[in-house]
């Protein structure tokens, strides 16, 4: 069969299942207005070539580079006004196979992927081809990160184009980060190899992260980073302490700082602790630096893996309207891409979290939508520690399977040991199977962990709950009087410091508790989720619920 190199633009109209449903007759139009007027027309004079039509999409192919960016800039740029038509453009450029019936190749089925990221009314391209432009074609094309395609084997890093890209030229490209070499003290060899050891994991955990560049202070660009990450340890007999900073390069703001202690006795030991803690962190920050880049443009605007970005910086805002926000915004994303397994898990984990704050039993066409979302989630990414940990949230707060829940969470840890939310998901499972000690110990350990995480208040609470279950109640106290520091506002939180104070025969401390949560409102919220307990505790319940 014949062969031939190609450039290849897989393009295809945007919300065309939702625009269908609403107006039938008005979205056909659309599609032959693409075809007669604005798509096949530029693309054909411009030297392409129909491949095939796909009722809502396109592929078409070039022998030029040049020619096929500038024509899917040139037909995306006249469409942006139009008040219908939106499409998403990929490109990739490979060897295709054709017969007389139809034409093969990996090519295709990297543009389809990656048209699949685009934003909308924009333009994804791969690495490979972004490497064959210069001059100002180059610099149109911003970062958009690392991407982890269906049926591709290794992450696929993309640049993307938008023709109206905002208020900043590069509005959309992912931050970069250097990583400094780690000071340290004292100056013997050890210690300088430990330094070095925790270096090498930042770069090499922090390179598996979406939504950030990282780069080595050797690389010829270092100096071109956003944020410079430094880091200083220092080792004295059995303490060791790891102090660590996020810099904006430019202005010398330090955006993130941290220490972390431990027990240097065993080296390996402590480092790999250190890397745990550090990394979780980090991709709190993370996850802010990739909304930050998008602050500026609006949702219909927002490729899939930005919605998801903006979903998780309302996540963090720690609302019950900022979490019905997010869930919003992730079904905007599933329009995009309804396969996706990270909107599909962060979709479930919007729905879990709001209807657990209401205190609300979830609808059984509820629970069947869920389940059937994660699942399909695990099948699509069976190696992302997030999917894992979302369903076993959902087995464990919404239909009350601890012994199913636990297995996932052990599968998110052991793809991750340092991800806080599946200690706290697999604590929380442990807690409604009757383990009192094995909740304690991995909600200390996400505790741990997740410092600085916003939600940190939720698993204080749960943590002050199941060590009053366990008559741990001074530990309770402590833990409780945590989440009050940092939300002073929770009514349910000096209810059940009230309780705690009760138990421990201290009358007045537990009506002034009393008293203070009497002054707030009663209401539902995101850092009081339901407790999940045995039946025999269905008082205690009660007690902090907002109904």
């Amino acid at each position: 069969m014949p062969s031939r190199l190609a450039v290849l633009i897989v393009a295809d109209l945007v919300d065309y299942s939702r625009l269908m449903g609403e107006d039938e007759a008005m979205t056909i139009g659309a599609i032959r207005e693409l075809k007669d007027t604005h798509l096949e027309p530029k693309m054909i004079a411009d030297g392409g070539e129909i491949l095939k039509r796909m009722g809502d999409g396109w592929i078409i192919a070039f022998p030029s580079v040049t020619a096929a960016l500038q024509s899917a800039m040139d037909v995306q740029t006249a469409l942006a006004p139009h008040p219908i038509i939106k499409l998403r453009m990929g490109v990739h450029m490979g060897e295709i196979v054709e017969d007389e019936d139809d034409f093969y190749g990996a090519a295709v089925n990297l543009a389809q992927r990656l048209q699949t990221e685009s934003p909308p009314g924009g333009v994804m391209i791969s690495q490979d081809l972004h490497r064959q432009l210069t001059g100002d074609m180059a610099k149109a094309f911003s970062d958009a990160g690392s991407f982890k395609l269906k049926n591709i084997a290794l992450p696929v890093n993309g640049f993307q184009w938008r023709p109206q890209p905002g208020p900043s030229s590069n509005a959309g490209e992912v931050p970069t980060i250097c990583v400094e070499p780690i000071s340290f003290a004292p100056a013997d060899e050890d210690v300088a190899a430990a330094a070095a050891d925790l270096r090498d994991q930042l770069i090499f955990r922090l390179s598996k992260r979406t939504g950030v560049r990282v780069l080595d202070e050797a690389s010829s660009n270092a100096n071109q980073s956003v944020y410079v990450l430094r880091a200083r340890l220092r080792i004295s007999g059995e303490r060791g302490r790891l102090n660590i900073a996020l810099v904006v390069r430019e202005s010398g703001e330090t955006v993130w700082n941290q220490s972390y202690d431990g027990d240097p006795t065993d080296i390996f030991a402590f480092t790999d602790d250190l890397i745990d803690k550090s990394i979780a962190g980090l991709r709190i920050q993370i996850n802010a630096f990739d909304d930050n880049r998008i602050a500026n443009l609006p949702d219909d605007q927002l490729s899939l893996s930005e919605l998801r970005s903006r979903a998780a910086a309302s996540f963090y805002q720690c609302s019950l309207e900022s979490w019905e926000r997010a869930h919003a915004i992730l079904e905007r994303a599933l329009r995009l891409n309804p396969d996706d397994p990270m909107a599909l898990s962060m979709r479930a984990m919007a729905t879990i979290f709001v209807t657990s704050a209401r205190f609300d039993p979830m609808a059984e066409s509820q629970v069947e939508r869920l389940a059937a979302d994660l699942n399909q989630a695990v099948e699509l990414s069976p190696r992302s520690d997030y999917v894992f940990s979302a369903r076993a949230f959902f087995k464990v707060l919404s239909i009350r399977d601890p012994s199913g829940a636990i297995p996932d969470a052990d599968r998110a840890l052991s793809l991750n040991p340092s991800y806080h939310l599946a200690y706290n998901a697999r604590g929380l499972a442990k807690l409604l199977a009757g383990d009192t000690t094995g909740a304690i110990a991995d909600l200390e350990k996400a505790i741990s962990l997740g410092e600085s995480d916003p939600l940190l208040p939720i698993w204080l609470f749960s943590l002050s709950i199941a060590q009053h279950i366990a008559g741990r109640d001074r530990d309770a106290i402590e833990m409780i009087e945590r989440a009050i520091q940092l939300r002073p506002n929770q009514w349910n939180y000096y209810v059940l410091l009230a309780i705690c104070r009760r138990s421990l025969g201290d009358e007045a401390g537990a009506s002034e508790a009393e008293v203070q949560a009497s002054q707030l409102p009663r209401e539902p919220s995101i850092f009081a989720l339901l407790p999940a307990l045995p039946e025999e505790y269905g008082d205690l319940v009660a007690q902090v619920s907002p109904q």
